[in-house]
């Protein structure tokens, strides 16, 4: 596979790398969203090794609530990667032009997400990076993970990480500590992302905050969510919701997501309540 099998259609983003374009196939009509790598800036930012690490990873990865690649093919100045095309934006883009979200919104959007990691922890995979620009909504308003340039595998001898990585104001508190951390990390970064999509910005955010002090709610949180909410936020990875063995069990049977039927979220056949504009 090279670009002469695909029509080449509008640009639809930037990438850390270079240009999104959206494409169709040639022959199979299907569109994609294809993400350009220049070579030269990868190996600018000393990111070689990332980007054909995100590169195998996806090869392996396949998932309804996942941003999945289909191709991957190179010329002489870029590495391509044909994705999932996400017509829905960004929640950073929503946050940024809509606003705050209601919370049977986030909640969906949560639970989504919440699905893609368990998928993607039963694999000893930890995304590290989740954070509003990195979760894309297709056309129906579906939620899905994307870019994995610094996700992990753990090896099943070796369940400890150690490396600092991440988007400070999304890292856990046991990343920052460097005590060693493991899949734990992603359910933190979801409770912040869930917090930020209720109130408008994130809860903590310099190091000291996120290892030392207490989390804080707005004066008109308890007129805004429901008790619980953000269980994900809970600074020890041994009592944070969706951490241990039976983690993500007891997430699902977490009050707040009382109603939803996971079944018919992990196959996108539940109803967004909300959806991007077309």
């Amino acid at each position: 596979v090279d670009l002469n099998h695909f029509h080449l259609l509008r640009a639809i983003g930037k990438g850390a790398f270079g240009k999104v374009r959206m494409i169709q196939h040639k022959r199979t009509k299907r569109y994609y969203a294809l993400k350009y790598i220049r070579k030269d800036t990868c190996i600018h930012k000393k990111a070689v090794k990332h980007v054909i690490a995100e590169r195998h990873m996806l090869e392996n990865i396949n998932y309804s609530l996942v941003v999945n690649m289909h191709y991957a093919f190179q010329d002489d100045e870029n590495l391509f990667m044909a994705l999932d095309l996400m017509p829905g934006g960004d929640l950073r883009f929503l946050l940024e032009n809509i606003g705050t979200l209601s919370e049977l919104e986030v909640r969906f959007q949560v639970a989504e997400i919440a699905l893609c990691l368990d998928y993607l922890h039963q694999q000893r995979i930890a995304h590290r990076d989740v954070k509003p620009e990195n979760i894309l909504l297709d056309q129906h308003g579906h939620a899905h993970l994307s870019d994995f340039n610094i996700a992990t595998r753990f090896d099943q001898y070796s369940p400890l990480q150690w490396s600092v990585a991440g988007s400070p104001a999304y890292m856990a508190p046991e990343i920052l500590s460097k005590k060693g951390y493991s899949t734990s990390v992603d359910w933190w970064s979801l409770g912040v992302v869930a917090y930020e999509l209720l109130f408008g910005k994130a809860g903590l955010h310099l190091t000291e905050s996120i290892v030392h002090h207490p989390l804080t709610f707005p004066k008109h949180a308890n007129r805004v969510v429901s008790d619980n909410c953000l269980d994900v936020l809970t600074k020890s990875p041994f009592h944070r919701l969706g951490c241990g063995s039976d983690g993500f069990e007891r997430l699902k049977e977490h009050p707040w997501f009382n109603g939803l039927d996971w079944s018919l979220l992990e196959q996108k056949r539940a109803k967004p309540p909300y959806q991007p504009e077309s």
